[in-house]
């Protein structure tokens, strides 16, 4: 079982289509699939069709209750792919886990459970920050892959984030990054191409070959699921195809 958190602490980089994209691409090979939800702003929840707080347990409750067994916090969804909720009740987690024992391994705790579930893959959507929420999921996974969107303001939070991770490797030696994911692409804008080249400058191999356009379609994902099972042929969609293949040879590399 792989465990891959997507992070980045600035918002709108695409994190969250990332997430659900990858799923369904991997769910759609037949393998697997858990995504978990550990945004208060539920938007990969949503992205899933599920109303957020319309399920009986949530992200919030696996950090709230000691006694919460993970297996009952999970949903199916209609694309072959399973979820962990959440809803705006998970931001009032950070400041309960402040005073809680091993306060950045609450989630790596639950985790241990999904052994025995059978899941190929659990992807998890962290959210916008690096409070105590992000520090879990980072201690919780194997693999780390962040989304840079081709702005200069993304690429300034990149070093921020993984300086984050250096420390939590400390406590968890698991944890490896993936790589980086260029998304919101556009190659006739001189921005993209320059934020490309630093990037690939600066971190080499680190950054997947497969870069992710901009396009209108991805804004519709929150109403209609996953691009993939609504218009494979997409290009964006057939880019998430590609990067996911490569997101897989590195993680069994």
């Amino acid at each position: 079982m792989n465990k891959i958190v997507f992070g980045l602490q600035k918002g709108g980089v695409g994190k969250t289509t990332t997430v659900i994209s990858a799923g369904a691409s991997l769910a759609k090979q037949g393998r697997r699939v858990l995504l978990v939800d550990c945004d208060p702003q539920a938007n990969l929840t949503t992205s899933c069709l599920i109303e957020p707080g319309s399920t009986r347990y949530s992200t919030y409750d696996l950090f709230k209750n000691s006694r919460m067994r993970i297996a009952d916090t999970i949903v199916s969804t209609e694309w072959n792919f399973d979820l962990i909720p959440s809803n705006i009740v998970l931001a009032s987690a950070e400041v309960e886990l402040v005073g809680a024992f091993q306060r950045e391994q609450v989630l790596a705790e639950k985790f241990r459970s999904l052994e025995g579930l059978g899941y190929d893959y659990v992807l998890v959507d962290s959210p916008p920050s690096l409070g105590l929420l992000t520090i879990n999921a980072l201690a919780a996974c194997d693999w780390v892959v962040m989304p840079v969107q081709c702005q200069l303001l993304s690429i300034m939070g990149l070093q921020a984030f993984i300086d984050v991770i250096e420390l939590v490797q400390k406590v968890n030696h698991q944890l490896k990054i993936a790589g980086v994911l260029l998304t919101m692409y556009d190659g006739r804008t001189a921005i993209s191409r320059e934020v490309e080249q630093n990037v690939r400058e600066i971190l080499g191999d680190l950054v997947f070959k497969t870069r992710i356009g901009s396009s209108t379609a991805l804004s519709t994902i929150p109403k209609r699921g996953p691009i993939q099972f609504w218009e494979p042929r997409h290009t964006v969609s057939q880019q998430y195809d590609a990067f996911v293949e490569e997101l897989v040879s590195r993680v069994h590399a």
